[in-house]
């Protein structure tokens, strides 16, 4: 989703002036169970040897919004009450990607070779698809105006995984036209880390990896709720957590119920808008953060800078801070190619708790001695 995600990674968790700067850890905090965190976007339910996949309100703002995919074996007929336009023939062989995250997915199954298209090569990180792309293998299918529709025809997908911010664009909708099946992946819009990752399910379901998708998806929800009970039991102190950068004389604040304040909670860390609860991100002010992030005591993903010099070129005032003099900044930048390809909105995807542990180790760093973080790392 790196196309969204670079909008958005100045969408932003930062501090409020409520609350203590460094909060007792209740033992009462929420560690979320399985019904909690379960997806909100999708159900997927078997019928005999069929599979129906519903996605709900697949784009942002979306209300009372249902599509429906039925995946039915290659090598079963078509039942009479079934319509061509709604079915998926599975197991996909070849797959369009619109989304990094959708890469990630495939890879972890083992079947990223099905994959004949990306959207956004420049943006990917995974290693042995970028020597696919360098060797002239994997074409580039574009976004939105600059979609190539004659390309992407001519790679006979099986499927094409987009996303969509907003409805549907003409652009997908013509390719719909001109015979190519489109699903819309709402994985983006989960509000919790586990709910995201649960999206490897769908992929599973679409490629005949079912029984594999749920061993992976159990193996990290348990070593990422064993790690966020471990937190919650011994950690005594939530150090105060300022997120993001300004975007254009704004700071975007993520509410608490967001997909990284609930990472922030989970990994200790007292979320200093731990009090707004929103369906986006709310614009402040940079005077207004400024301010409210006097206390903070430690800074994570300020935008696109890699150094800290690069944060105060990009505003004098945020180089004031405490927390920017302590040097206490991290950026998930630590995995990233030379075209702009980040691992981080990439990987993580499937790997919560590996991202949990990062946090942790950097909020909290006597829980995990001698641990380095993966997709992290401290600005110099």
């Amino acid at each position: 989703m790196n196309r969204l995600f670079s909008l958005i990674l100045v969408l932003t968790v930062i501090s409020s002036s409520c609350g203590s700067r460094t909060g007792i850890i209740s033992k009462d905090d929420e560690i979320y169970t399985d019904s909690s965190y379960a997806s909100g976007r999708y159900s997927l339910d078997k019928v005999n040897e069929i599979r129906k996949l519903v996605i709900t309100n697949p784009w942002q703002n979306s209300r009372g919004i249902e599509l429906v995919y039925y995946l039915v074996p290659y090598d079963k007929p078509l039942p009479d009450t079934l319509s061509e336009e709604n079915v998926i023939r599975v197991p996909v062989k070849r797959i369009i990607c619109m989304s990094t995250t959708h890469v990630a997915m495939l890879r972890a199954l083992g079947v990223a070779d099905a994959i004949v298209g990306i959207s956004g090569t420049d943006l990917l990180y995974d290693t042995l698809l970028r020597e696919e792309v360098r060797n002239g293998m994997l074409p580039d299918v574009g976004y939105e105006s600059n979609l190539d529709r004659e390309l992407v025809v001519s790679l006979k997908p099986d499927l094409l995984m987009a996303y969509n911010i907003g409805a549907p664009s003409e652009y997908m909708r013509k390719l719909e036209a001109m015979g190519v099946k489109v699903m819309y992946n709402a994985d983006y819009l989960e509000q919790h880390p586990l709910a995201r990752c649960g999206w490897i399910r769908v992929f599973g379901a679409l490629t005949g990896h079912e029984g594999m998708a749920d061993s992976l998806l159990g193996a990290v929800t348990s070593r990422y709720r064993e790690l966020a009970a471990k937190v919650r039991n011994t950690a005594s102190v939530r150090p105060d957590v300022l997120l993001g950068a300004p975007w254009e004389d704004s700071w975007y604040v993520s509410p608490s119920n967001s997909y990284i304040g609930r990472l922030i909670n989970d990994a200790g860390g007292h979320y200093l808008f731990y009090d707004l609860a929103a369906p986006n991100s709310v614009p402040y002010s940079v005077e207004a953060v400024f301010r409210r992030a006097a206390d903070a005591d430690v800074w994570i993903n300020p935008g696109a800078a890699g150094t800290l010099a690069e944060i105060e070129a990009a505003d004098r005032r945020l180089a004031r801070l405490p927390v920017y003099r302590e040097g206490n900044v991290w950026n998930n930048r630590k995995r990233m190619t030379t075209t702009g390809g980040n691992d981080y909105w990439e990987s993580a995807v499937v790997h919560p708790d590996i991202l949990l542990k990062d946090l942790v180790s950097i909020m909290h760093p006597d829980l995990l001695p001698g641990y380095v973080p993966f997709y992290y790392k401290r600005l110099q």
